[in-house]
């Protein structure tokens, strides 16, 4: 990096003007982003830029104060405050659209990601020189000094540039004159066959996203060209896809990266966390040198193994992605299969324990197979017959694959204090993970028009199941947003009871009897003890103590602060998981998953607290943080349990004060119907009192409240259809903060809308019931799986991935829809009170 000193620099003449000899670039309209270390000319430049094409100039560095402050000294800036920097300068580049220079003083390639992916307009001018004249031309200045380390400091951030990113580079030791006249020609018009890097950056037809972050363009789901796969930022969230062994789960993008990985259990700390950061807080990539492969992916038929396929004008390679099932220590498996010609394939590893802040101790194993890592309790093993290396604190490899090679990578992990892991073979691994899936999937019993998406839901749900304990994770990750840079960012890595019984429902529906018996167990276990003390959600071996904290290193998904790790909602009084609990003892009595008499004594107990609470008001479904309500959906649930206890004891004969029981179920009935309906508007409504709508309400016919012909549902419906539906989809609820104690705005519920099909097929609307079926399968990645919400705007998915809720809405929907599913059967025999 370099700079001309001052008295030259303020020597030059700047013509106000373009010559005659940058009129072909008159028609040019970008954004240049003028980055270099401090000394390295950026004003100067810049300001020359800006006068010589008659566009706006603005010091990228004084956006936001409070960086600003830290930029022109030595202290680095933590997480929050780069990104709350980068929002400003992203949010003025939106602004102006084109036509404008900013200079920002050293960013990381991650940054420079962040500002340029989704704009192809952006375009980076990279001041290069060496450090020896950086220094000469700071010693030089007499108007201010430099705070010391604040040029050690720029050095050490400032990444040279790589060619995909389509940078101008300039040597800065030459007279500024030269430096511009040399930007201002590699902004000239060129023939559209040497554009291909700016133009790969814009084969999205996705509209941006505004005053949110920018989206990564993404090619989905064909074999096409995408963005350069070593981007340093996340992928969008539909670009990843799941591998497990029914211990944890990792994330692996269409990139061949490694995103995420918590090792040894779903919810153990994240050794590769760059998903909710960069790949300097941990990150596994795989990946032709080519930086611009065709790729496509897929699961191999019936398995949770994923093959991707990179095709460079030098060949074609598939890597093969998965975890062994039942082995003593938990691995990833990664084998690059040669298929055609000879590619130059390249690895990085960069292992970041405790959610990416601690760098572990890295040695060669003894016999040379490849190298252990360590820290603290945790031992990383990797084993290859390709040469690994270190740089940069990461393990480094370059080799080539020849069709008919397969060269394998194998990362074991251990306890640091017991004996380093033992080699695996990856070849009957392969074999024996491939029949164990197929084994599984191979069980599916469903055999409507949606088999393929079950089955795929299925095998998903059957991967975020923890085996020892039978209990299912709500999702693999914590902290994806459910708004593109917004703060709805949750710690998904627990059991929920509120998906009990459609867990129940969907697994013994699509033939898992064995299945449903290890979760309904689980849930009788993990609920035992005082029923005060029932909470909505548990560890997978049903812990309590679920502690929230935000994770300060991490800057979240693409910014998208905070990440938090723990769950909060835990400690909250939510009404409707007795209903759903016990719905789902209901159930597995009546499907005889387990003995008639098991869990009434439980039950009693459960439901004489439910008689003393009722009627407090609570946090509700949504878990909402701005402060207890009577919720509707809540007191419904609440007749649920109600319900379900008399018909469990009308039924086997069980002692019970069966009339004291009915009287307040009819009680709580008359109660919901009375207070939580808006007569004027026929529409149940979300709260007691309130005019706001909630699409948990859809779940009244399905769970037996009222049937669906009943004309207050048909009007519950109707109204949910005029003011919660966004392109056909439905939201939770209109957020504000005054309910749910958050900023506004997220994305459809994907949940919701599978909903609003089963009522649409109980009301006998068979074709818009399909129509919406079909509309939400669209919505699924190209390996089949979904978020919890998505952005019709953006055409993204949102919210931590992949989401048991929206697979096993997809399975209830379905088998509903084949007239064998849920929405026919939880209401089957309910006898509300009119």
């Amino acid at each position: 990096m370099a700079n001309m000193p001052a008295k030259a620099a303020k020597s030059t003449a700047l013509p106000a003007t373009p010559t005659a000899g940058e009129a072909e670039i008159a028609d040019v309209r970008a954004i240049l982003i003028v980055i270099g270390v401090s000394g390295s000319g950026k004003t100067t430049i810049a300001t020359a830029l800006a006068q010589r094409l008659g566009w706006p100039l603005e010091e990228g560095d004084a956006l936001h104060s409070p960086a600003s402050a830290k930029i022109r000294s030595a202290h680095p800036l933590d997480a929050r405050d780069q990104w709350s920097w980068l929002e400003k300068v992203a949010a003025w580049i939106d602004q102006l659209g084109t036509g404008g220079v900013i200079t920002c003083s050293a960013l990381r390639r991650s940054h420079r990601d962040f500002l340029t992916l989704g704009r192809p307009q952006v375009r980076i001018i990279y001041l290069h020189g060496e450090r020896p004249l950086i220094e000469e031309r700071l010693a030089a200045r007499k108007e201010r000094s430099t705070v010391p380390g604040v040029l050690d400091r720029h050095f050490a951030i400032l990444e040279e540039p790589e060619i995909e990113e389509d940078p101008i580079i300039v040597d800065v030791s030459r007279p500024v004159d030269d430096v511009v006249a040399e930007i201002l020609r590699e902004l000239a018009p060129q023939p559209p066959g040497n554009r291909e890097a700016v133009v790969a950056r814009d084969i999205t037809d996705r509209p941006a996203v505004p005053d949110v972050k920018p989206s990564v363009p993404q090619q989905h789901p064909g074999a096409s060209r995408g963005p350069s796969i070593r981007s340093d930022l996340p992928l969008a969230i539909e670009d990843y896809a799941l591998i497990g062994d029914c211990t944890t789960a990792a994330l692996v993008g269409r990139n061949g990266s490694i995103d995420w990985l918590c090792w040894p259990r779903f919810d153990s700390n994240a050794l590769l966390a760059a998903l909710l950061g960069t790949s300097e807080h941990g990150r596994w990539r795989i990946s032709p040198a080519d930086p611009m492969p065709r790729i496509s992916r897929a699961y191999r038929d019936g398995t949770m193994v994923l093959e991707t396929l990179f095709e460079t004008a030098d060949g074609r390679v598939a890597l093969i992605d998965f975890m062994p099932i039942g082995c003593a220590g938990s691995s990833v498996i990664r084998l690059v299969k040669g298929l055609r010609g000879k590619v130059a394939m390249q690895l990085h590893l960069a292992l970041r324990f405790d959610y990416g802040i601690t760098v572990p101790w890295v040695t060669q194993l003894e016999d040379g197979s490849g190298l252990s890592a360590v820290a603290g309790p945790s031992q990383v093993v990797l084993r290859s017959p390709v040469r690994l290396q270190g740089r940069n604190f990461a393990t480094v490899a370059e080799f080539d694959v020849a069709e008919g090679e397969c060269v394998p990578f194998v990362l074991t992990h251990g306890l640091s204090h017991l004996p380093t892991p033992p080699a695996m073979d990856w070849s009957p691994a392969l074999r024996e993970t491939e029949s164990f899936w197929r084994g599984w999937s191979d069980r599916c019993s469903h055999v409507g028009p949606w088999r393929e998406p079950v089955q795929r839901s299925l095998l998903t749900l059957k991967a975020m199941t923890y085996a020892e304990t039978g209990g299912i994770v709500a999702a693999a990750t914590t902290s994806l947003p459910e708004q593109l840079g917004g703060e709805r960012n949750w710690d998904y890595r627990y059991c929920w009871l509120r998906d009990a019984t459609f867990t129940l429902m969907a697994l013994v529906s699509a033939g898992y009897r064995d299945e449903a018996q290890a979760w309904g167990q689980w849930l009788r276990r993990t609920v035992a003890g005082s029923p005060h003390q029932l909470q909505i959600m548990y560890g997978l071996s049903g812990e309590r103590q679920l502690i929230e904290w935000e994770v300060p290193w991490l800057p979240g998904y693409r910014g998208a602060a905070p990440v938090r790790v723990g769950n909060a909602a835990s400690a909250q009084l939510q009404l409707d998981v007795y209903g759903e609990l016990i719905d789902a003892i209901y159930q597995g009595r009546k499907l005889g998953l387990a003995p008639v008499g098991s869990g009434w004594a439980l039950q009693q107990k459960l439901i004489e607290h439910l008689e003393q609470i009722w009627e407090q008001p609570d946090e509700g479904i949504w878990e909402v943080r701005g402060g207890r309500r009577h919720f509707t959906f809540s007191k419904i649930m609440a007749w649920v349990a109600l319900d379900r206890t008399v018909r469990d004891a009308e039924r086997f004969k069980f002692q019970a004060p069966l009339d004291s029981w009915r009287k307040v179920r009819d009680r709580m009935h008359a109660t919901i119907c009375g207070l939580g309906f808006d007569s004027e508007r026929n529409t149940f409504t979300q709260s007691f009192g309130s005019s706001e709508l909630d699409a948990s309400l859809l779940l009244i016919p399905l769970v037996g409240f009222l049937p669906a012909d009943d004309p207050r549902v048909r009007g519950t419906i109707a109204a949910i259809e005029r003011e919660l539906m966004v392109d056909g989809l439905v939201l939770r609820y209109r957020t504000r903060a005054d309910i749910d104690g958050l900023p506004a705005g997220e994305g459809v519920f994907l949940p919701c809308s599978f909903w609003l099909a089963n009522n649409y097929k109980l009301q006998n609307r068979d074709a818009e019931a399909f129509a919406l079926f079909e509309r939400l399968l669209s919505l699924r990645n190209d390996v089949g799986l979904l978020a919890e919400e998505y952005d019709p705007h953006a055409r993204r998915q949102l919210g931590n991935f992949p989401q048991a809720f929206s697979h096993l809405a997809l399975i209830g929907t379905a088998l509903s829809l084949h007239d064998v599913g849920p929405a026919q059967q939880r209401g089957r025999g309910a006898k509300p009170a009119s």
